[in-house]
């Protein structure tokens, strides 16, 4: 008998289990088929949902988004001016040049580049002149004067 029950018993549980498998199978295919009409729902309301609040907003984050911008180079030249101005002292004082003296000097010397090279092509344009006569080498004179009774 103890054993007719545990068989009854066994059956039982199996087709309890079988039932809640197919409970969970069958919540599954209704969330499967009303998840996506539910999705396609969300979707469309977030939709109309922007369509009526998006200027507004937009133009919210716009201009809120320009403050920012004027308020970044408000600090950034709060900052640097200071920093430009000691740094352009010091360097001044070490006897640095400017970027401003350095562009100066930069044309200078391109100006005189081109003057060389003009003058070098016009000196090689020019005709060459003829050369003057060898003029004959003067006679070493001796160093002592025993050197100079020798040689006379």
């Amino acid at each position: 008998m103890a054993t007719k029950k545990k068989q009854t018993a066994t059956v039982g549980f199996k087709e309890s289990a079988n039932e809640i498998w197919l409970a969970g199978l069958g919540a599954f295919n209704f969330v499967g088929e009303e998840g996506s009409r539910m999705f396609q729902e969300l979707v469309e309301k977030g939709r109309e949902f922007q369509e009526e609040h998006e200027d507004g907003r937009i133009s919210r984050f716009t201009e809120r988004a320009m403050g920012l911008k004027e308020d970044a180079k408000n600090v950034l030249s709060k900052v640097t001016t200071p920093i430009e101005d000691g740094l352009s002292a010091t360097m001044q004082r070490l006897g640095m040049p400017t970027r401003t003296e350095i562009v100066k000097l930069t044309h200078r010397v391109e100006e005189l580049t081109r003057i060389v090279q003009q003058a070098k092509k016009t000196k090689a344009e020019a005709p060459a002149a003829p050369k003057a006569a060898a003029r004959p080498k003067p006679k070493a004179k001796p160093r002592s004067k025993a050197a100079a009774e020798t040689t006379a």
